[in-house]
């Protein structure tokens, strides 16, 4: 993985609040170094202009304009997470209803792996260690085997009645739901865009200490460029699917584990978990 791509999606988020409220204070900094270089230069004496003061007022609206798109697009793939969630755990448990109406033994193994495979999703929604999230992960695909093995040996015998169609519509869309999700958490707000919006920031701190700070240090300026960085984080945070703190809540699927493990028959109450 590169640096860049670990500090977006891996690196602690305390130090990618640091780090990046230290370049921006230090661009501001450099900024006001270079000022004070160029008046001694041209022995003008520490005036500003009030075109000076669009400039800055331009570049900070503009960076304030990309950080809400950014924002914008984190906060999409966020609320398409979430939709993403509800469909699953709508399919799961319209599978497991359409499984009881299956003749034993197929009904109780067929919700016993239903009733697995949605503590599994569950297990791997909330797992934050990449080994943990690895091994949930190739239990997943396993489940998915044999949800589908399972379909069709339960339907093989009843092919042509009225619950085989619904049964295996409602597994394949179980089956579809769950890699959907795998692949919205893979998707974030590309790099190259996180990338240049930090070193347009950058240069608008430099803008800043090269026309803000000729009469010394001040307190305003540093605490909006920590604002920014706040936001910046906060993009961040929202675009870490596994990673973050701000995550889809799980409460469908939860809902409809609770719901197949009351409704469960005593006969695969006990089954064990996958591995």
């Amino acid at each position: 993985m590169h640096l860049v791509e670990w500090f977006l999606l891996q690196a602690p988020q305390l130090l990618v609040t640091i780090l990046v409220v230290a370049v921006l204070v230090a661009a501001m900094h450099l900024g006001s170094v270079a000022e004070r270089r160029a008046r001694r230069r041209s022995g003008n004496p520490a005036t500003g202009t009030s075109d000076e003061g669009y400039i800055v007022s331009g570049a900070f609206g503009l960076m304030a304009l990309l950080l809400g798109f950014t924002f914008s697009l984190a906060i999409d793939r966020y609320d398409h997470r979430r939709a993403l969630t509800l469909e699953e755990a709508n399919a799961i448990g319209t599978s497991y209803l359409r499984a009881q109406m299956l003749e034993e033994p197929s009904r109780s193994r067929l919700s016993a792996l239903l009733q697995d495979y949605a503590a599994n999703r569950l297990a791997l929604a909330r797992a934050e260690d990449p080994a943990t999230q690895n091994g949930l992960m190739a239990a997943t695909d396993r489940a998915q085997i044999q949800l589908w093995r399972g379909t069709i040996e339960a339907v093989r015998p009843v092919e042509n009645s009225t619950i085989s169609r619904p049964l295996i519509e409602s597994m394949n869309a179980t089956i579809d739901a769950g890699a959907a999700r795998v692949a919205a958490r893979r998707a974030h707000v590309p790099p190259r865009v996180m990338g240049t919006l930090l070193l347009y920031m950058m240069i608008s701190a430099f803008i800043l200490g090269f026309v803000g700070t000729r009469s010394g240090w001040k307190p305003a300026p540093t605490v909006l460029l920590a604002l920014f960085a706040l936001a910046y984080q906060l993009i961040i945070d929202i675009d870490r699917p596994t990673g973050g703190s701000i995550r889809e809540q799980q409460a469908p699927i939860e809902d409809v584990l609770a719901m197949m493990r009351t409704n469960a028959p005593a006969s695969f109450q006990s089954a064990p978990a996958l591995r």
